[in-house]
């Protein structure tokens, strides 16, 4: 569910979301995205000063700890 999320969320974001794609480690009480996102799209995912992707941590991290497990977002290279 939050893989699920995460990617509507992020793909509503950038301008190509056909290029968003996101790799998931999953354990039993942790889940840990890491987005790979093209360059251009970059700086809307970030935001100034990293807003945006606070915003979308805080927010996943929210939804996470209603579901007693707990969320980390990386933008990779």
């Amino acid at each position: 569910m939050l893989y699920r999320l995460c990617l509507f969320l992020v793909r509503s974001l950038v301008d190509l979301p056909d290029a968003v794609r996101i790799d998931r480690i999953e354990t039993e009480k942790v889940d840990i995205f890491f987005l790979h996102i093209g360059k251009e799209d970059r700086g809307r995912v970030l935001g100034r000063g990293g807003r945006t992707i606070g915003a979308l941590r805080t927010f996943l991290e929210g939804v996470a700890a209603r579901l007693d497990r707990e969320v980390v977002v990386e933008i990779v290279d």
